[in-house]
């Protein structure tokens, strides 16, 4: 269930979120009714869960900063990471990276919901802001037990305006058997979907006949949610 922690600004309850799928995702959700959780090694972002590189650099000169630079990478495949985009509106951005395609769809939410959405687990959710630095300047300061590199990411990703849902493995994890979703090592975790969800828009790219899936979907899991078909490039006819 979601737990607060010290270290996760939260957004305020009436924050809308998002997060772009394709429809095979979608299906799987509802099949599932649990949210795929990636590895944080497993990010296309190589600093991802890392010191920043100016860290780095100072860690280099002293031993017992290498030990703690290992430990930080080690624990990189310890956490799991659900990605939000905060956005009082669509994104042209989120549509063309994450949904790209004919069969893109966006689950919209608010922060009030996604934290109740995790009342249909065990596992202890932590959720907040991420933080943006230049990876020149700025320092990711932490102790080995912190989430803070977690919660930050280099400046060339402030587009993504991301708010994160993380899960750690307990300490005695060890011989955990990760599960994967295409080539990403990561878990499923359960959610309430009917709590989790406000509306589902179809992208902008996609055909019609993709809202009646999406509405027999909805419908064979008894899910009753708004569909919206995105407008994003509908224009007024002046002449």
């Amino acid at each position: 269930m979601f737990q607060e922690h010290p270290e996760f600004e939260q957004p305020q309850d009436s924050v809308i979120l998002w997060r772009y799928v394709d429809l095979a995702r979608y299906a799987d959700l509802l099949l599932k009714k649990q949210l795929f959780f990636s590895r944080a090694d497993k990010f296309e972002d190589p600093y991802e869960g890392r010191f920043s590189k100016t860290d780095v650099d100072e860690s280099l000169k002293s031993a017992e900063k290498i030990k703690k630079l290992k430990r930080q990478n080690e624990k990189r495949t310890e956490v799991t990471i659900s990605s939000w985009h905060h956005n009082n509106d669509e994104s042209y951005a989120m549509w063309k990276i994450y949904a790209k395609g004919s069969y893109g769809i966006a689950l919209q939410t608010t922060f009030e919901k996604l934290k109740r959405s995790f009342d249909a687990t065990d596992k202890p959710i932590f959720i907040g802001k991420i933080k943006y630095y230049n990876e020149e300047e700025d320092r990711v300061r932490f102790d080995n037990n912190s989430f803070i590199p977690f919660l930050r990411k280099r400046t060339i990703y402030n587009y993504e305006n991301e708010v994160r849902c993380c899960y750690a493995l307990p300490q005695n994890a060890e011989e955990f058997e990760w599960q994967q979703q295409d080539t990403y090592n990561g878990v499923f975790v359960d959610v309430d979907v009917n709590a989790l969800m406000e509306r589902v828009y179809i992208s902008p790219y996609s055909p019609n006949w993709i809202r009646d899936i999406v509405e027999g979907l909805n419908k064979k899991f008894q899910l009753e949610k708004e569909i919206v078909h995105s407008k994003v490039f509908e224009s007024d006819e002046f002449f």
